[in-house]
């Protein structure tokens, strides 16, 4: 009954919760970028397979440091478990990386420099 009472309780205030935690993984998200993803979004390239896992590892990790033991443990709760709740992390990072916004400018750039003027 307890239980109950406050996974209702915790689905009411979802936002509040969601707010906490998106503040968490866009800091996380920005620390991982800055220390390993962002020469390659300037190269335009993306993170080579066994990189980008470790970096989503990493995310995953920062995410839970910076929530602290208390705050990981309700929003494991409000997920269900820890899986699940990793499962989103791990969605966020994904989704987040594939909208690298530097790495599509990057891209962009590179590719109209490769562009010869007609009639030069």
């Amino acid at each position: 009954m307890f239980i109950e009472k406050k996974r209702q309780t915790m689905i009411l205030n979802f936002e509040s919760y969601s707010a906490v935690l998106q503040y968490h993984m866009d800091k996380a998200y920005n620390m991982i970028h800055k220390d390993q993803i962002l020469t390659y979004s300037l190269e335009a390239t993306t993170l080579p397979d066994a990189e980008f896992h470790k970096a989503s590892i990493d995310f995953i990790n920062l995410v839970q440091k910076l929530l602290g033991p208390t705050l990981l443990k309700e929003l494991e709760f409000l997920y269900g478990d820890y899986d699940t709740f990793v499962f989103n992390l791990a969605e966020y990072f994904n989704t987040t990386y594939d909208a690298d916004e530097i790495r599509k400018i990057s891209m962009n750039e590179m590719m109209e420099s490769e562009v010869e003027p007609e009639g030069a």
